[in-house]
């Protein structure tokens, strides 16, 4: 058995407070849930993120003091604003009753200008693609024909100039006319009204009126924004194939409620709000128009931007409003399966996903603009960060995602096993480990764990026995060196003890210390010993004992250096870099052989490259 002098060197514990921060050696982040195959996705903002946060205008407004005008200005670039469109009137596809028949009521009622002389009129499209009329004393009949048309729309129009609109569970009113449309063989039901009206309809569905009311009224402004905003975007929209209207009502357009609806028995609903009326008529006839042409731009907004904007049509601005205490939908998180994100996405089973490119605008890099999905059998898909939001349902295109599966779990216990003990995982053992690594998504506590092993401590009394003596350990050896490294010495101290004893004199010197010394230069870095190194590790052993001298080699810088060299191909299979050299070099003169290591196995590059060894 060998035994060490009593005399020890130095043995010193040092905690590493700090994770790696060095190029290649990024920790992993730690998503939060991984639980048995899920992704967390961790986002910023709601909706598009394309010209105005409607959060970001209220937080202007509200947190910052300043006046629509200003608001409008900073998210829609090379903009101006102008008062010159007036209120013409324009009409709205909506979009529930498109290939229904339309069914109106209400006082005094015409179609085309000629009075019905009933409570209620229904137009159906006949297969010719006729427009047929039928009257009612009300909503459900019943019905008498009107005789038959052969016009391709009606307008239907009551005397106080609110025509009500009858559907299966309740009436909507609206400010106008009704006109029923044969588009192409569809038939469309559209309100016919004045801008300012259909505004009315408009801003509190878009943008809390209660905002109108925050900050001693200040919260107006945004609203009057929301107004402008709206009010430019109906007038650039264009036409709607098929229906010929110059929008539609929900959220493909902007929604559009109406006046007033009321379900059937039940009791009135106002639908317009006095706060965004008064922002309507504030801004009456205002739009804003690209400098360059004098087009009214479509200005296009969400609720959020997550803290900056898209870009785009408009250029890309910062968005400090969008941190508005009441924004509840800055950051958000949700969680999925990888099952439902492949359904999702129409991927085999999911190994991995891989946010690959972003528009660089904000925290995290900002939105993404590429996705790559990696199923089990390693077929790539790439799709874009919109792509991702519609098909998983998320509240915009700028987040990150973290989560485990449990193949990709499985490839890190087993590159650890290997590049650690130098063997596959057993099976209850890979079970245990991958078990880890997903729950907690932190394969950092996986190589502690096997770092700090029993066989991994045995394997390394091992090595410095066949280094030193060139033989096995025997086993009441094996047993004091690995409890000697249980209890806080480095490999360093398990060098001294084993290098420095008789047997290892009489193996790698035959007894005469200069040629010892060169058998431990080649031991424990690799190389052969000058003569004057040889010298002068002689005179030290001479003068203070053979544990000086092995002290000397073994917490020498070359010598950390040799064994974070060793650490850096075994597990990454390249060499040192020099912010490696920086980071980890210190660590290795104390107790770097058991966290370093431990560190290297939690980085995301010993992550990558797992994942390519074990596919």
């Amino acid at each position: 058995m060998v035994w060490h002098r009593r005399r020890r060197f130095g043995v010193r514990i040092l905690v590493v407070g700090v994770l790696a921060t060095t190029a290649g050696l990024m920790p992993m982040a730690v998503p939060a849930s991984a639980d048995d195959g899920t992704l967390t996705f961790f986002g910023r903002g709601y909706g598009h993120g394309r010209g105005m946060g409607q959060y970001g205008a209220y937080g202007y407004a509200v947190d910052h003091g300043w006046g629509y005008g200003q608001i409008l200005g900073h998210y829609y670039g090379n903009t101006s604003l102008a008062s010159d469109v007036g209120n013409p009137t324009i009409s709205v596809e909506l979009m529930r009753m498109t290939g229904r028949d339309t069914i109106v009521t209400g006082s005094g009622l015409a179609v085309n200008g000629s009075a019905v002389g009933a409570a209620a009129v229904l137009v159906h499209k006949a297969p010719d693609g006729t427009l047929w009329t039928s009257v009612a004393p009300g909503c459900g009949g019943p019905w008498t024909s009107a005789g038959s048309g052969l016009a391709s729309q009606l307008t239907i129009t009551a005397a106080d100039g609110l025509p009500v609109v009858c559907e299966a569970s309740k009436t909507t009113t609206y400010r106008g006319a009704i006109r029923a449309v044969n588009g192409g063989g569809t038939q469309y039901t559209l309100a016919v009204t004045a801008l300012q009206d259909y505004l009315k309809g408009v801003l509190p569905r878009e943008m809390p009126a209660s905002w109108g009311s925050a900050s001693g009224g200040r919260g107006l402004e945004a609203l009057r924004a929301q107004a402008v905003a709206a009010r430019s975007y109906a007038l650039a929209y264009g036409v709607r194939a098929g229906s010929g209207a110059s929008i539609c009502d929900s959220e493909s357009c902007q929604v559009f409620s109406g006046a007033v609806e009321q379900l059937y028995g039940g009791a009135v609903k106002v639908l317009e709000d006095s706060r965004t009326n008064a922002a309507v008529d504030a801004t009456v006839g205002q739009v804003i128009r690209f400098t360059s042409s004098g087009v009214i731009a479509r200005a296009e907004f969400s609720s959020s931007t997550g803290g900056w904007t898209a870009g785009g049509t408009f250029p890309a601005v910062e968005d400090v409003g969008d941190a508005t205490a009441s924004n509840t939908n800055r950051t958000w998180s949700v969680t999925k399966t990888f099952a439902s994100v492949a359904s999702a996405l129409g991927t085999g089973a999911i190994r991995s996903v891989n946010v690959t490119a972003r528009n660089g605008l904000g925290a995290d890099g900002g939105r993404v603009t590429s996705v790559d999905i990696i199923d089990t059998a390693g077929k790539r898909t790439t799709v874009s960060g919109d792509t991702v939001r519609s098909k998983l349902g998320l509240k915009s295109n700028w987040f990150t995602v973290t989560g485990i599966s449990r193949g990709q779990a499985e490839a890190v216990v087993k590159a650890l096993y290997q590049d650690v003990l130098g063997r596959g995982p057993d099976p209850a053992g890979l079970d245990n480990w991958a078990a880890i690594v997903q729950t907690t998504g932190n394969p950092r506590l996986v190589a502690d764990g096997i770092v700090n092993s029993k066989e991994r401590l045995q394997a390394l009394v091992a090595a410095e026995y066949r280094s030193a003596l060139h033989r096995d350990p025997e086993p009441s050896g094996l047993a004091h060196w690995v409890a000697y490294l249980e209890r806080g010495a480095t490999v360093s101290d398990l060098q001294i003890g084993v290098f420095a004893s008789q047997e290892s004199l009489q193996l790698l010197g035959g007894g005469d210390v200069g040629a010892w010394v060169a058998g431990m230069y080649a031991a424990i870095l690799g190389r052969p010993a000058g003569g004057s190194e040889t010298a002068q590790w002689a005179q030290v052993a001479a003068a203070h004992g053979r544990e000086a001298a092995v002290a000397g080699i073994a917490r020498s810088q070359e010598s950390g250096l040799q064994r974070l060299g060793a650490y850096y191909q075994r597990y990454l299979g390249r060499g040192l870099d020099p912010s490696g050299i920086a980071s980890w070099l210190p660590e290795m003169s104390g107790r770097g052989d058991f966290t370093v290591p431990g560190l290297i196995g939690g980085s995301q590059e010993y992550w990558n490259r797992a994942q390519q060894r074990f596919p």
